[in-house]
């Protein structure tokens, strides 16, 4: 309840602080130290003071998820760093971004703040975030490539999210149709399905994101993961490339999704929920998507017998996840507690610390060197993608860049539309990409 409260006080004061207008002192709304005693009397005072009344060091952690996201990692932590208390701060996703950058410029902030790629790496070129070089060696280079900066590595990746192809295990065993193991398998398949009669894919189209995921984890399999594309992140997010001339010989390969009729222009008059319905109650084959909507599927059709398969290129291989870290637990720069953070990311990289943390987030898989966990039968067939570490989000290391992913699932819309080719539809993204850089 006290984390709560101080959550809750916390992020009203800002709030209320920033709709004050936006002037040219950007601090202002960010007042945390200011604000919780006001609210919340000497007991919230000596809080922000960085020490509680038994002696311990208080230090601030913030997230755009709720608190029962990492529950069981603050009560593990409660237990393995017992001279530190964490105040949970909770900031919703849509102003988080605005207010951890007010704070941290001016040098104010939490002392663990919990980043997405695109934020790490912005703080890190402006000298917020605390080097973590030390703890960084136990994790994969997939879960800390995407938090790197000049060499080092300025956040710790925390539980992955991950989206498969989901699909329904009776459909595919009644009809004697074996899972493929390439993209033109999955292509075969997908025609199978529609010479019987039956949707081989269930998509809300309506949305940006199905296009973006399926077509970029192709290009993850294909070029991303080569040490010819491998470099193309971090060059994409200096300006030293573009997608059009780069991304066009493998989106075309990929168009064969449209052009076989597996994505079709009546989808995107349809939406996430009509598609999910659609493969739950098995009038589609398959359906992408990840953990979060497993619940749902299942309340749809108990009975539903399903797995997920990854996405495949060309080369038969253990397949692609799009995905990546839920957030990376970053140490402020400038925080007069931070040897106390650095103690509990110390305690979070552990194989116990990674565990408490899957806890509330299971479904994910670490990146901690060691550390496994037993996922849902529902995930068996991705479980070799998952062990070889093939779970990647391109995004993640376009830095400030990021945004434009949006950008690139609505042209990829336009795309399938017919209302633009291929080239015009790569060059628009990249236009998107240009104008975020500049500023």
């Amino acid at each position: 309840m006290k984390r709560r409260l101080l959550s809750i006080l916390l992020c009203t004061a800002m709030t209320a602080a920033m709709l004050t207008g936006c002037g040219s002192k950007p601090a202002e709304p960010a007042k945390e130290e200011a604000a919780a005693p006001a609210a919340g009397g000497e007991e919230a005072a000596e809080a922000a003071e960085g020490e509680s009344a038994g002696g311990k060091t208080v230090i601030r952690m913030t997230y755009w998820n709720s608190e029962d996201t990492v529950a069981a990692m603050l009560d593990y932590l409660a237990e393995a760093v017992p001279d530190v208390e964490i105040e949970y701060l909770f900031i919703d996703n849509s102003n988080y971004d605005t207010i951890v950058d007010t704070q941290l410029s001016a040098e104010e902030g939490p002392d663990i703040i919990c980043e997405s790629p695109g934020s790490a790496l912005k703080h890190a070129r402006l000298g917020y975030l605390a080097s973590l070089d030390d703890l960084a060696g136990k994790y994969s280079d997939a879960g800390t490539s995407v938090y790197s900066y000049d060499g080092s590595v300025y956040a710790l990746p925390g539980i992955s999210w991950f989206e498969g192809i989901f699909y329904n295990k009776q459909l595919f065993e009644d009809n004697n149709i074996e899972l493929p193991k390439t993209f033109d398998e999955y292509i075969a398949v997908c025609k199978q399905f529609q010479d019987l009669g039956i949707t081989p894919l269930a998509a809300g189209l309506k949305s940006w994101e199905p296009m973006l995921k399926n077509s970029m984890a192709f290009v993850a399999a294909e070029y991303l993961s080569t040490d010819a594309g491998k470099n193309f992140g971090s060059d994409y997010r200096e300006g030293k490339t573009t997608m059009d001339g780069t991304w066009n010989p493998y989106l075309e390969k990929w168009s064969e999704m449209i052009t076989e009729g597996i994505y079709t222009t009546d989808m995107t008059g349809i939406d996430h929920d009509q598609a999910l319905e659609q493969f739950a109650m098995g009038d589609a084959a398959m359906f992408c998507s990840g953990p979060w909507d497993l619940d749902a599927i299942m309340a749809k059709n108990p009975d539903l017998q399903i797995d997920m398969m990854p996405f495949y290129g060309q080369s038969e291989s253990a397949g692609w996840l799009i995905g990546g870290p839920g957030c990376g637990f970053a140490v402020n720069e400038n925080s007069a507690n931070k040897e106390a953070a650095m103690k509990v990311v110390a305690a979070i990289s552990t194989i116990e610390g990674q565990t408490a943390l899957w806890e509330n987030n299971q479904g994910g898989s670490s990146y901690l060197e060691g550390a496994s966990f037993d996922l849902p039968a529902a995930y068996n067939s991705v479980s070799d993608a998952l062990a070889a570490g093939n779970v990647y989000c391109p995004w993640n290391e376009w830095g400030a860049a990021a945004p434009a992913h949006e950008e690139y699932g609505t042209q990829m819309q336009s795309y399938l539309l017919g209302a633009q080719d291929l080239s015009t539809t790569l060059q628009n993204v990249d236009a998107a990409v240009a104008e975020l850089l500049s500023k």
